[in-house]
């Protein structure tokens, strides 16, 4: 989802910003929760830019100082990340918290296909959360995406990619910031770990046309708001993910083959 993050700095909408403070609450602390809520309502995302100190005191109408003080307190938390020249970004995930699990995972081919069917499962929670709460415009843009995904001699790697940025798009419109940081750790863990094998996973035309199907039938079950048809959609879409990682690396006593049969037989 971070490869997806967006390149320009967000404007946090002034109406979406609570005005009320609790009684013997600093300034600082209170833009801090209000930043925090941003975070936990998925209008900054895992990765997303924050605005310069000055757009948000503006936005805020508060002052510069207090927005600086609120900035550090959450960089404390962990919640946010500065670079020299790159602004303030929501963190996308803590490296201390998924170390081990990238070990766990490195260390076993079968573990990566646990991550990987886990992800499903995760996915599945995060598209019908996004039934509820995907706008007309959510999925105006995934609809933008599959145009370009479905092009005449488009290249199943940048299918592939598009099929990164519908996800991405996909979880936005869950509006769970919990739910986009918690499959930012697995996404980013299990990238982590198919590079450490050291091998290159090409999609074949095929793949790339079983994630095209997939992503369609997911835009008919957010138009028809059926949240157990996304939950589903978006679990088979996980496992041809998953299939795709097994050409690479197979389960440890299963052969690529193997693995095609059975899938081809499921």
């Amino acid at each position: 989802m971070s490869e997806e993050s967006r390149a320009e700095p967000l404007t946090l909408k002034p109406e979406t910003t609570s005005d009320r403070r609790e009684a013997g609450q600093s300034v600082a602390d209170w833009v801090a929760d209000e930043l925090k809520r941003h975070i936990a309502s998925g209008e900054l995302a895992p990765g997303d830019r924050l605005p310069g100190e000055r757009q948000l005191s503006d936005a805020m109408s508060v002052s510069r100082v207090s927005v600086r003080s609120a900035l550090q307190n959450l960089k404390a938390q962990g919640l946010l990340s500065s670079v020299q020249g790159g602004g303030t970004h929501v963190v996308a995930r803590d490296p201390s918290m998924d170390r081990p699990l990238l070990h766990l995972v490195g260390a076993n081919p079968n573990s990566l296909h646990d991550l990987a069917e886990m992800i499903g499962h995760v996915a599945s929670f995060g598209a019908r959360r996004a039934v509820q709460h995907a706008s007309d415009s959510d999925i105006e843009d995934m609809k933008a995406v599959l145009e370009t995904m479905a092009l005449s001699g488009r290249s199943p790697s940048l299918q592939a990619t598009d099929d990164i940025k519908f996800q991405a798009l996909l979880a936005r419109a869950s509006q769970s910031g919990t739910f986009m940081h918690v499959m930012a750790v697995l996404q980013e863990t299990l990238g982590a770990a198919l590079m450490a094998t050291g091998m290159r996973n090409q999609p074949t035309r095929d793949d790339a046309q079983a994630l095209l199907s997939y992503n369609r039938m997911m835009v008919s079950a957010l138009l028809a708001r059926d949240a157990e048809q996304a939950g589903r959609i978006a679990q088979d879409h996980a496992e041809q993910r998953r299939r795709m990682i097994a050409n690479t690396v197979p389960r440890s006593g299963v052969e690529p083959a193997a693995v095609q049969a059975s899938a081809a037989g499921a």
